[in-house]
């Protein structure tokens, strides 16, 4: 018996009503849906000003399309978006280092790889390399569930860069780009700060209001999880701007209580509604998500064998090596493609049905982005008019990659490979055709190792969860001091979630043995649910 289970109530009368298990959405639905997610024109338009800034500013000063190498750099800007100043400019600095490095790192790897007297074998090195910075990201991404964009764009900036040397870019060249391209995505995404610092709250907390009335007017499957996820994005941007915490002697802030009002009407209409299946929106209850634990501390407890991050960089270190060195065999351009396309479909969760929605958003994605490309090689845009296409291509990247991952996927073909020539293909016919293989490979080989590796990862995965949200509830129960609670509370708000996301992928992945237990699983987080609810110190 699993410690989850020795803590389920055995007695009937204490026993939750509980609905069947969750079914996914339709493929169709997955292939078309663009979830709502708010106000988005600012954030796609700060990712195509950081892009033409120092793109034209190159092109102005006289170093011509070199310049649009700071693209690299640019990437860090979607990774404040959304979040508060007070955090944003450390997180958008600390992605730009990590880009500068990384695009550091590819340009040296490629240099030799496209070295005139290099060998073949040189590609096993750029493999390497990247599966090592796959691997790395995934696990971070991952252990603090920061969601997308994840480990894709530093990883297609080691990509690009590695193709650099190859176009005559020196390695130096890159690295200097990259980090004017970085600088531009602070300024940019600092930009508003000196003049409405709380612009990202309040964009925050209205969007979530706003769609917490939507569902109150149109209940619906769509209209429940826009209205959760926006719930707990507006928390979160608010435990970030440090606006939960209630300042001795005052009142809660103004957005936190507004934020508050929402999340109360939403959650009691939850409980209220009727639903064929359960769902990951059933966990909102009444009181305040918690701030998540701090950051080494996830890391560290990512570590355990039987966990999803595990699982992840397992799948990970064994698909990535075979999809390039089976694109190395097979004398495609370039095998690195091959190697990104695959980490991309594995590296967001061990989920089988989502995953086999990545792959198809990842192979219908690169074939509109082929076409597009083929119709910028007819039009050939120069010099600022190439830049402003790039910054068009990372607006539209922005306002899809999060929402829609086969969107996005048809803007970053073309900008990576554009940026990996500096310039649009000499000759697209060839360049096309790799591409196509390539992916067609990675897709494959993912899609071998999400069913043949670890085939029933799903299962360990859940008990795990399941255990470690028993483990906490007992604790919690069991610890008298204040201070000790709210470390603990914090642990089992954030075991809670990621119990659903794995109770989740099980029953997609296996029906029928997700149901045996499910009773016991929605039982266990009633307990931590009361639990959270009752009264403690400040969180």
């Amino acid at each position: 018996m699993s410690l989850a289970s020795a803590l389920v109530p055995e007695s009937g009368a204490d026993r939750v009503e509980t609905l069947p298990i969750p079914v996914p959405a339709s493929a169709w639905s997955a292939l078309l849906s663009v979830p709502s997610q708010g106000r988005k024109w600012p954030g796609v338009a700060r990712a195509a000003v950081t892009v033409a800034l120092p793109g034209l500013g190159g092109l102005a000063f006289g170093s011509g399309s070199v310049s649009a190498v700071a693209t690299l750099g640019a990437f860090a800007v979607v990774y404040g978006e959304g979040r508060p100043y007070r955090v944003r400019w450390r997180i958008v600095a600390l992605v730009g280092v990590a880009l500068v490095a990384l695009a550091g790192i590819g340009a040296a790897a490629g240099a030799l790889v496209h070295a005139r007297d290099a060998s073949p074998g040189w590609w096993l090195l750029m493999i390497g390399v990247m599966t090592t910075v796959v691997a790395v990201g995934a696990y971070v991404v991952d252990a603090l569930r920061t969601g997308p964009p994840g480990a894709f764009l530093p990883l297609l900036s080691v990509v690009i860069a590695s193709t650099l040397p190859g176009a005559g870019v020196p390695v130096a060249s890159v690295l200097g780009w990259t980090a004017l391209g970085a600088a531009s995505a602070l300024v940019v995404a600092m930009s508003g700060f000196p003049f409405r610092p709380r612009t990202p709250e309040r964009t925050a907390v209205a969007a979530a209001v706003r769609d917490v009335e939507s569902m109150l007017a149109e209940n619906t499957a769509h209209r429940r999880r826009d209205a959760v996820r926006s719930l707990h994005g507006a928390w979160l941007c608010l435990h970030d701007a440090d606006l939960v915490r209630p300042v001795r002697g005052r009142a809660p802030h103004r957005l936190a209580r507004m934020l508050y009002a929402a999340h109360l009407r939403c959650s009691a209409a939850l409980r209220g509604v009727p639903h064929d299946a359960a769902s990951p929106e059933d966990d909102l209850h009444a009181q305040v998500p918690l701030r998540r634990p701090p950051a080494l501390h996830l890391l560290a407890r990512a570590r355990h064998p039987h966990g999803r991050t595990v699982t992840i960089l397992v799948r990970l270190l064994i698909a990535c090596p075979v999809a390039g060195v089976l694109a190395l065999v097979l004398d495609t351009g370039r095998p690195d493609w091959a190697v990104i396309t695959t980490a991309m479909i594995l590296h967001q969760g061990p989920d089988r049905v989502l995953g086999m929605h990545r792959a198809a958003h990842r192979f219908l994605g690169t074939v509109v982005g082929l076409v597009l490309l083929a119709a910028l090689w007819y039009l050939e845009p120069r010099g600022a008019a190439l830049v402003l296409v790039l910054a068009a291509l990372m607006a539209a990247i922005e306002a899809f990659l999060v929402r829609h991952y086969g969107i996005a996927m048809a803007a970053i073909t073309p900008l990576a490979m554009i940026l990996g020539g500096v310039g649009l293909p000499g000759d697209v016919g060839p360049a096309i055709r790799d591409r196509m293989i390539e992916t067609v490979i990675g897709v494959a080989v993912a899609l071998a190792v999400m069913w043949g590796v670890l085939p029933r990862a799903h299962r360990r995965i859940l008990v795990d969860a399941d255990d470690r949200v028993a483990a906490a509830v007992a604790n919690l129960t069991a610890e008298t001091g204040d201070r000790e609670r709210r470390r603990l509370r914090r642990d089992l708000a954030f075991d809670l979630q990621a119990s659903t996301a794995a109770a989740v992928g099980a029953a997609h992945t296996e029906p029928r043995w997700t149901a045996d237990r499910w009773a016991d699983h929605h039982a266990l987080h009633e307990q931590g649910y009361r639990l959270l609810a009752a009264p403690v110190g400040s969180d």
